[in-house]
């Protein structure tokens, strides 16, 4: 018998919350309160099969491992098994016990997968318990992605910028080989994150030209390139408009413009159907502690009217611009302020 008034209480604790990955932390936290496994995670496997993520629970806390990570043979089968025959759980028998894998979220990009390590099969009213667990917390992740993508292009819209923003700009460096602490936000590595400000040239030509519906299939198909020009780690943001916002997470100042430069060029070559080509102009920073996101924000769009205003179709760095007497940094706020 549950307790009922406990899982209420579990209850109102997940859905009070608006991050999903303390989401996916919390669901883990629920159903080690009620089942008690000898194991619990949430795998995240791309279409092509691909393990891009495990998020495991901990009595102390959860942990995100991302990349070089090992996974079970046994877990891959049973992973491709589950998407050949769409069967709602898959039960492996196992030296220890059981593995039971079943469908969270299934996604055209990725599928999230529940797996739960135990000694003894599932009773009935457990694996009644955790379907129901399942699909509320569908529903939820459902509005909640909702209210937090661009209905349009399917990308994040400006509102979750500035939880983002703090999320990222709170990372604190740590060995390449530690897991990622989701409550901490730490990352694999002493990477630094570049904010970039994109703009489709000449974009309300194309309205005028072939009317507002090429014009969103434009935004739509930028939208695709630049997911998949991203990896798992950078984030991207419809700003509204013809415009976007980039956090990407690179090594160096080098390996950041490679990359956006890579992806101009592949929409410079893009032919798009009645319209033609389109071209971006970019403009980028580097982020940096101590400056606000609104500062920092005003850098990348002062780098970005720069390559609007030369000859767009390019990449401006707001680094280059200071260093070349075009543009003044602000000066960063002392920690003690006399507002009096």
């Amino acid at each position: 018998m549950f307790n009922t008034p406990h899982l209420l209480d579990q209850l109102v604790s997940l859905t009070g919350i608006r991050d999903l990955e303390l989401l996916e932390a919390s669901l883990l936290k629920t159903l080690n309160g009620f089942i008690h496994p000898t194991g619990l995670s949430l795998y995240k496997v791309s279409s092509r099969g691909e393990v891009r993520s495990e998020v495991m629970f901990r009595p102390e806390k959860c942990q995100v491992l991302r990349d070089g990570f090992d996974v079970p043979a046994e877990l891959l089968q049973a992973f491709q098994q589950h998407h050949a025959t769409d069967t709602s759980t898959v039960r492996l028998a196992v030296q220890d016990g059981f593995l039971n894998v079943m469908t969270v979220m299934d996604m055209r990009s990725a599928t999230t997968y529940l797996v739960i390590s135990s000694k003894d099969a599932l009773h009935d009213n457990d694996s009644r318990m955790i379907d129901g667990m399942l699909q509320i917390y569908r529903n939820f992740c459902q509005l909640l992605q909702e209210s937090q993508t661009d209905s349009l292009t399917g990308l994040a819209n400006r509102k979750t910028f500035d939880d983002c923003f703090s999320r990222v700009y709170e990372l604190q460096p740590m060995d390449d080989e530690c897991p990622v602490d989701i409550d901490q936000r730490k990352p694999q590595s002493q990477s630094t994150y570049w904010i970039a400000m994109i703009d489709i040239d000449h974009f309300k030509s194309v309205n005028d030209r072939f009317g507002h519906l090429y014009g969103d299939e434009v935004l739509i198909l930028l939208a695709h390139l630049l997911k998949n020009a991203l990896r798992n780690d950078d984030l991207v943001f419809r700003f509204g408009g013809e415009e976007f916002v980039l956090m990407i997470r690179c090594q160096h100042r080098e390996e950041a413009a490679g990359l956006l430069e890579r992806l101009r060029e592949s929409v410079a070559t893009q032919d798009i159907p009645q319209v033609g080509q389109v071209t971006i102009s970019i403009g980028a920073t580097e982020m940096v502690r101590n400056t606000f996101a609104g500062t920092l924000l005003d850098y990348a769009d002062k780098a970005l009217y720069y390559s609007k205003q030369n000859g767009r179709n390019r990449l401006t760095f707001f680094e280059d611009m200071v260093s070349d007497g075009l543009a003044t940094r602000e000066v960063a706020p002392s920690e003690n302020l006399d507002f009096f």
